[in-house]
């Protein structure tokens, strides 16, 4: 008889005694009642338990049909409405747009976990946070040494690197859950809950990279003067100096003059040794080191000429399977 009881206490939605309190009821009274709802049939207390709770829940939520249609074509408006408005807010207010999303990214998850005591993702969450806020300070500070760009996008390079490769992790951690490759261990809830954890790391750290190196790669071009957030130049770019990082073509990023770069109060005026630098040249005819010109395109995700905005081929920036899985990666996000 217990088979029956689930169908039963679907079927007692229905009936019309939702105005009935059974919260009153002592268990005889309960037995009674439900006994009128199925007369003939002989119910066990689990059946009569299930019958009651369902009445109580009925009861509970009468009327709300109305209430749960007014809410779902809420939700359909908004998600017609909401894609166009965020493009809107993008496009004419970029600046309001980047810190609110910078700023839900980075604070949100962190609040709620903390809420949770999730330790774990709060703790990693504090170093990530940490490590950042160095990053921000060089990216920021006015004026930019010539090496900083480079240390930025090795920086976000390496966790686009770290995110992608924990992202993979827990994809294939949870494809082994899925198809229960060694039962009684993948089959448990708690590898699944990891492999989901796994996934959701490698996403959230690999957003918060995405957005925050768009902010550095922005700032480091104003503060350089070469290229600006309107498309136009502030001031003119010397056939031998990177626009990237201020520094000479043909030399790396040593803090010292090669040729016209930008340099810092502290610097030394002249250093007798200096790294040669392999440059790119893009097809509007600009020269860059070409480490510059691979952060400013694969890990700043921009396909702009950084100083004409002229759109950038990014097949050189294809040469071997990481760059293209890479590209994919931080495209996807």
């Amino acid at each position: 008889m217990n088979q029956a009881g689930p169908s039963v206490a679907v079927d007692s939605a229905s009936g019309g005694v939702a105005a009935i309190d059974v919260k009153t009821m002592n268990d005889e009274q309960q037995a009674a009642y439900v006994s009128s709802l199925y007369p003939g049939q002989s119910l066990a207390a689990d059946d009569i338990r299930r019958i009651i709770q369902r009445e109580e829940y009925n009861m509970q939520h009468k009327g709300h049909e109305g209430k749960h249609l007014a809410m779902f074509l809420i939700f359909l408006c908004v998600l017609a409405i909401l894609p166009k408005t965020v493009r809107y807010w993008r496009q004419r207010h970029p600046r309001s747009y980047r810190l609110v999303s910078i700023g839900s990214i980075c604070l949100i998850p962190p609040y709620f976990a903390l809420a949770n005591r999730y330790f774990r993702f709060v703790s990693i969450w504090i170093g990530y946070a940490l490590a950042n806020t160095y990053i921000l300070y060089l990216a920021t500070r006015e004026p930019l040494y010539p090496r900083t760009p480079r240390r930025v996008y090795q920086w976000f390079a390496l966790t686009n690197k770290v995110s992608y490769a924990v992202f993979v992790a827990g994809i294939v951690l949870f494809a082994l859950c899925f198809f229960n490759v060694a039962p009684g261990l993948t089959d448990t809830e708690r590898m699944v809950e990891s492999s989901l954890i796994t996934v959701f790391y490698g996403l959230y750290f690999g957003l918060m990279s995405r957005d925050l190196v768009t902010l550095c790669s922005d700032k480091m071009a104003a503060t350089l003067g070469y290229a600006s957030s309107n498309g136009l130049p502030t001031k003119h770019l010397p056939h031998n100096v990177c626009c990237i990082c201020g520094d000479g073509l043909g030399y790396g990023s040593t803090g010292t003059d090669t040729g016209g770069g930008l340099l810092h109060a502290d610097a030394a005026p002249k250093q007798s040794t200096r790294t040669v630098e392999p440059t790119h040249n893009l097809d509007c005819g600009h020269e860059f080191h070409a480490t510059c010109i691979r952060g400013w395109c694969v890990v700043g995700k921009k396909d702009i000429c950084p100083f004409c905005c002229e759109k950038v081929d990014l097949t050189p920036f294809k040469q071997s399977p990481w760059d293209r899985q890479e590209l994919f990666y931080v495209t996807s996000l």
